[in-house]
């Protein structure tokens, strides 16, 4: 019996309702009634091969490659199957392959109703017919399914395996919809929220929410990423999105290859779910991150340092001038020049120039950061502390002494004059030690936390260096870091062989 072994998969023709593992079992009894039938023996564990991964072609099967190998490689006399189509329901490539490999190798396909010889052409074409019609059944179901589907996602149903973050998948009047998960819903809103009010970035909220203790579904951090995705994801605003993505099948270096490119035109309809972000909101993310912007060309914004960068020496702002030739192609690269030029003599820069110069700027400052936190010293603020402490405790002591004045006068230890003699100079220590307690509190040391500084300046230069984020988007986050950028450049040689470098002055916020 080690000569023969079985191969067990599920097909789109078993009950929906029984689980793969149900079906399989039965499979399972049906072929090792018929082995002990026919060869007196069960087929042993180790030659019993069972395909629990759902996939069309041999390549998504890894179960059917051994069976195949096994063939291929070693003495074996047949396989069993409860019919010929469990073998294969793809394409003709994976038929042929079928065909060939049991042909060649002399190796029976057992079922229980018949046994197919391939090397006899009744039971090779007989065969062939099998895999045929199931291909046509395969196509024509995967036909009235994608019907099915389409017809449900246009209802408004949710038809995805795995409900988005901030969802959970649940059945309304026998309709798969969405229901909204409040804790999830929170963190989606906390995280839009520090992008369009704060200007934060997606790494400095991935470590906010890990602060927090906010988990994502899986794995114990966030990833900006993936942060990023779950927040643009327009199932949030009440949409269902289908086929985003196609399967495509062409042919390279003779195989036939299969990706899944971004479908131009995915189906968008209102779902039946609550929504958890305003259409408002959710367009000002879009339009802020860079996904999707719908902007005129004449209104995009085409300087990332705009109401930034102004010039040192006389204070105006510098723009961004770009040099075509009458065909609209570009003559030269674009510059930065002060808008007051003809006044100031400000010489101009590249835009490039600036931009790099920029970034390095900004690395520079994460590297300053890292070696500040090594080096973190927070005595002045832990001394400071202890002295607000300190004159705190006293004022509570001096009330506490002025309770024990009103005491000793109703008691009749002091006189009324002793009394107020005594109150007036506790009120004046009072009043002196309040002012000095307000200026202390007033001039406070705020201790920097430079991990936060160090996260959000990453961000600035993860959007700097990444060509895909829109310039607006660029701009916001520059300004969350930098209020402005001074420029530099005086020489008195204009032509086009001066070799002066300019100069940058950043002012940065919360410093």
């Amino acid at each position: 019996m080690d000569t023969y072994l079985m191969y067990l998969r599920k097909s789109r023709s078993d009950n929906a309702n029984e689980t793969v593992e149900e079906v399989l079992a039965k499979h399972e009894r049906i072929l090792q009634d018929f082995a002990v039938r026919q060869f007196g023996h069960l087929i042993s564990e180790e030659n019993i091969f069972r395909e629990v991964v759902s996939g069309e072609t041999i390549e998504d099967r890894p179960k059917i490659k051994e069976v195949l190998s096994l063939i291929e490689s070693s003495d074996i006399n047949g396989v069993l199957v409860v019919e010929p189509q469990r073998l294969s329901r793809g394409d003709w490539e994976d038929g042929g392959k079928i065909l060939s490999t049991f042909k060649y190798s002399n190796t029976v396909i057992i079922t229980p109703t018949k046994t197919y010889d391939l090397n006899n052409k009744f039971d090779y074409k007989f065969f062939k017919m099998e895999l045929s019609q199931g291909n046509e059944y395969l196509e024509y179901t995967k036909e009235i399914l994608m019907r099915g589907r389409v017809a449900s996602i246009n209802e408004g149903n949710y038809i995805g395996s795995v409900a988005p973050y901030g969802y959970k998948k649940v059945m309304i009047d026998k309709s798969p919809t969405l229901e909204i998960v409040e804790d999830e819903a929170k963190v989606i809103n906390f995280a839009v929220s520090r992008v369009l009010k704060d200007g934060k970035g997606w790494s400095y909220i991935a470590h906010e929410l890990d602060a927090m203790g906010c988990k994502p579904r899986s794995g114990g951090y966030w990833n900006p990423f993936t942060l990023k995705d779950i927040c643009l994801n327009p199932v949030n605003i009440g949409k269902v999105k289908w086929n985003s993505r196609q399967t495509i099948k062409s042919v390279e270096d003779g195989k036939v290859v299969r990706k899944r490119p971004r479908n131009k035109k995915p189906i968008y309809v209102d779902g039946k779910h609550e929504p958890i972000i305003e259409l408002a909101m959710y367009k000002e993310l879009i339009n802020k991150v860079g996904y999707l912007t719908r902007e005129k060309s004449e209104t995009q914004l085409i300087n990332p340092f705009a109401g930034l960068l102004f010039c040192g020496t006389c204070g105006r702002a510098m723009g961004y001038r770009t040099y075509k030739n009458n065909d609209g192609s570009e003559r030269n690269a674009p510059r930065l020049l002060c808008n007051n030029q003809v006044h100031c003599h400000t010489k101009s820069a590249t835009f490039e120039s600036i931009y790099q110069m920029i970034i390095a700027i900004l690395e520079d400052i994460v590297n300053d950061f890292s070696i500040k936190i090594k080096n973190e010293d927070n005595k002045n603020y832990e001394i400071q502390n202890q002295l607000i402490e300190n004159m705190q405790n006293e004022l509570n002591r001096l009330d506490i002494k002025q309770n024990e004045l009103y005491d000793f006068l109703e008691d009749g230890i002091y006189t009324k004059e002793v009394f107020l003699l005594r109150n007036q100079k506790l009120n004046e220590k009072r009043e002196g030690l309040k002012k000095q307690l307000d200026s202390l509190k007033a001039n406070k040391i705020v201790p920097i936390d430079y991990k936060k500084k160090m996260l959000e300046f990453k961000d600035v230069i993860a959007a700097l260096k990444n060509d895909n984020v829109s310039i607006k988007y660029k701009n916001l986050m520059l300004k969350s870091v930098i209020s402005r950028i001074d420029y530099y450049r005086n020489t008195d040689n204009h032509s086009k062989y001066d070799t002066s470098k300019p100069e940058l002055k950043l002012q940065l916020k919360d410093f």
